[in-house]
């Protein structure tokens, strides 16, 4: 609300003056201009004296001190208050003159500029009215909010001339906000230039009532993989793959996106195959799905390896509950604390990792949790030997277990690592992932026994099924990365299949060669086939003029180019791989590309937006479901629709502005205990 406040006006008032003026020592001193601000006092024992006529203090008035002292009181004395003073007499006693143009200046122009902009200055009663809004929207602030005490002394101080707030008139700003965005939203997809992808997940409130919402993801003019929340509403029982697939089918419509839609990410339900087959016929049945739909529908990732790891967890629960204990034990008493990390050092362990407890509900805390445990597990043994009232003490068996458990985790946590430091993943870094998980649990079930075998071998069955019915639309995927290609592909089915990966191998290829088709024949540009068609034309035309093989140079020419003449896919795929380990931005990639292949790299920024997982990357180590909280979920569908959609609209918006929050780590949801640790 100060955008009326222009920065020339207010910056200045918090910069110190700097500005050097001519001495006025040319003229006599009796006539210069400081006279009209300070009067002489009657002179005392020699010693003259002037008193300033605004604030009324006393300075010297030597002949021999002249009167730039008296010149930087003025300025002063300006700043300080709003006299009511000529103002001709004030601007009369300054005359500015040339300074170095990199240091900071202020002219007294722009100090009588700032006074009498901040006595016009008029409040804007919507935009604080938004302020206040966006506020409650962004940081899940209940709507009472605005008038608890604290809140009105607050806003009294800051804008006393403000009207009361209620939180009747707090909701009705944000439903206004929010018909206003929804249109912005509605003209963004719209002239979006690719195609859209949806992602449908489950929210649940503490009541366990279930919430559908459906998320847009595409690519905008530059390049930049947004998604934005477009329907959150309350689902009645029973909640089952017909009421999903109409609240999917039902946005598509709302949002006049159904002949932009290239695909749709399901939880990992097994309802999700029936609500995909209802959304796929209707779609196909107005031809508004490229390649047959081979690419409409996928699971999520992260809801299938989240699965595997609590699945593993769940084998050692009561493992990881006594380190826990033993971990408080050693953290509640600083005495203790101190006395560990100096055995530590004595056994010559690594300190530089202090001991840190996990949040269940993050497993990525978890796993922290065991491996800086396993850093000191020399010292718990000798804290369980000397410490009589430690009895959390796990046996060698107990650590074989965690190790083995340490080992499985390992993969996955690195795995979503990568995800989970990327905010908006592309789709083709999902093979290698879910090539490595894969691959990592069958060589667990080819190797020797142990306590995770039976579990090992039901969750691989269960990604086995997974990777059978996703590998060909990650492997496409994968093969639009300038790093992979098809020999990167070839690489990781010969790795699992042996000899039969070229089956595999060819699908893929076969299938990107067959979107790619489309893409081209969609294309503005006349295609060859038309060209040719032209000109075999003209040649009938002209049939009678000629003596029947002018025709053959034509047909020649036509039968090399198709010979010789390589598609744009072609020509990408022959072009030599980047290094498998360097850092691509692919879609900056794709970017570049643009005007040496078109057509494919449209077909790429679609095929590259295909979210292959419901959860956000922030939310990638989230064992719990998506949960709503108490006092919003009892709000009325229409204000919690607005609530969340706004809340994921607004922070979107900062996200694309380059005002989203500092880079998250993965190791920072573990509750570490460094405080004063520094000093053993």
């Amino acid at each position: 609300f100060f955008k009326n406040l222009s920065a020339e006006a207010v910056t200045p008032l918090n910069v110190v003056h700097e500005e050097i003026y001519e001495s006025s020592s040319k003229r006599p001193k009796t006539t210069s201009k400081v006279w009209d601000i300070f009067e002489k006092l009657p002179a005392q024992q020699g010693d003259s004296k002037a008193i300033c006529k605004l604030c009324r203090r006393i300075y010297t008035a030597k002949t021999t001190s002249g009167t730039s002292h008296l010149r930087r009181h003025i300025e002063a004395c300006v700043k300080r208050g709003n006299h009511e003073v000529d103002q001709r007499s004030i601007e009369a006693c300054f005359k500015p003159v040339k300074r170095n143009a990199n240091r900071l200046t202020l002219s007294h122009d722009t100090l009588i500029a700032a006074t009498t902009s901040l006595k016009n200055y008029k409040l804007d009663v919507d935009e604080i009215h938004r302020a206040i809004a966006m506020m409650i929207i962004v940081d899940e602030q209940p709507f009472s909010v605005v008038e608890d005490a604290g809140f009105r002394r607050l806003l009294s101080a800051a804008c006393p001339e403000f009207p009361v707030l209620s939180r009747s008139s707090i909701k009705r700003d944000i439903i206004s906000i929010y018909v206003k965005e929804r249109e912005n939203i509605r003209e963004l997809l719209a002239t979006c230039p690719g195609r859209i992808c949806l992602t449908s997940s489950t929210w649940k409130s503490d009541s366990d009532d279930h919430f559908n919402c459906v998320t847009t993801h595409f690519i905008d003019h530059e390049w930049r993989l947004q998604k934005r929340i477009l329907r959150f509403k309350l689902m009645p029982p029973p909640y089952d793959s017909l009421s999903v697939a109409d609240e999917i089918a039902l946005c598509m419509v709302q949002w006049n996106i159904e002949h932009k839609v290239f695909s749709v990410t399901l939880e990992n339900l097994s309802s999700d195959d029936c609500v995909a087959d209802m959304l796929r016929s209707r779609l196909a049945a107005k031809k508004y799905l490229p390649c047959k739909g081979v690419f409409f529908h996928v699971n999520c990732f992260f809801r299938i390896l989240n699965s595997i790891v609590q699945a593993g967890l769940n084998l050692v629960v009561d493992i990881i509950a006594k380190l826990r204990l033993g971990i408080k034990y050693v953290q509640q008493s600083p005495h203790r604390k101190k006395n560990f990390y100096i055995i530590a050092k004595t056994l010559n362990l690594d300190t530089q990792r202090k001991l840190c407890l996990d949040t269940p509900a993050r497993w990525n805390s978890t796993y922290n949790m065991v491996e800086v445990a396993f850093c000191y597990k020399n010292a718990f043994v000798y804290l369980a030997e000397q410490d009589k009232n430690f009895l959390h003490k796990l046996s060698e068996d107990e650590w074989e277990k965690m190790s083995v458990l340490y080992k499985f985790l390992k993969v996955f946590y690195e795995v979503t690592c990568v995800f989970f430091r990327n905010r908006q993943p592309t789709s083709n870094l999902y093979f290698k992932a879910a090539w490595k998980v894969h691959s990592r649990l069958f060589d667990m079930v080819r190797g020797p026994e142990n306590f995770m075998t039976r579990m090992v071998r039901e969750m691989h069955s269960k990604l086995n099924q997974y990777w059978s019915a996703y590998n060909l639309i990650l492997s496409c995927a994968a093969i639009l990365d300038p790093r992979y290609k098809i020999k990167f592909v070839e690489y990781c089915y010969t790795k699992l299949y042996g000899s039969g990966a070229q089956k595999y191998v060819s699908v893929s290829v076969n299938t990107l060669y067959g979107l790619f088709d489309e893409y081209m024949q969609n294309s503005a540009r006349p295609s060859q086939t038309t060209l040719l068609s032209t000109a075999a034309s003209k040649i009938s035309n002209d049939k009678d003029n000629n003596d029947g093989f002018e025709d053959y140079e034509t047909f020649q020419s036509a039968r090399f180019r198709t010979q010789v003449e390589k598609s744009q896919l072609d020509l990408y795929l022959e072009e030599p791989s980047h290094d498998l380990n360097s850092e691509i931005d692919v879609l900056e990639y794709w970017t570049l590309c643009s005007l040496r292949y078109p057509e494919l790299s449209k077909m790429a920024r679609d095929v590259l937006t295909i979210p292959v997982s419901t959860i956000a990357s922030d939310s990638a180590f989230d064992i719990s479901p998506q949960v709503i909280s108490t006092d919003r979920s009892s709000l009325k569908p229409k204000m919690l629709q607005s609530l969340v959609c706004l809340q994921d609209w607004m922070l979107a918006s900062d996200r694309t502005r380059g005002l989203g929050s500092m880079e998250s780590n993965p190791e920072d949801d573990s509750s570490s205990s460094s405080d004063g640790d520094d000093d053993y």
